[in-house]
This record gives structure tokens, sequence and C-alpha cells, in this order.
């Protein structure tokens, strides 16, 4: 996860796009995990 996070980080740095995409994962993650 940690690894996955670092990536996401540096892709959000590079594009604000990519901010759609985490929240996307984001909301995934906490439906998979409830």
């Amino acid at each position: 996860t940690l690894k996955s996070w670092r990536l996401l980080r540096k892709l959000r740095c590079s594009t604000s796009r990519i901010t759609a995409l985490v929240q996307a994962v984001l909301t995934l993650r906490l439906a998979s995990s409830a």
C-alpha cells in the first residue's frame, strides 16, 4: 500500500487530473473495506 501511495503522490504532483483517479481509488477502497 505504501508503494502505491508514493506512486499516487508522484502522479498527483505531475498532473491535477490524476486527483480524480485518486479519489476514485479511495472510494473503491472504502467500499471494499466497509
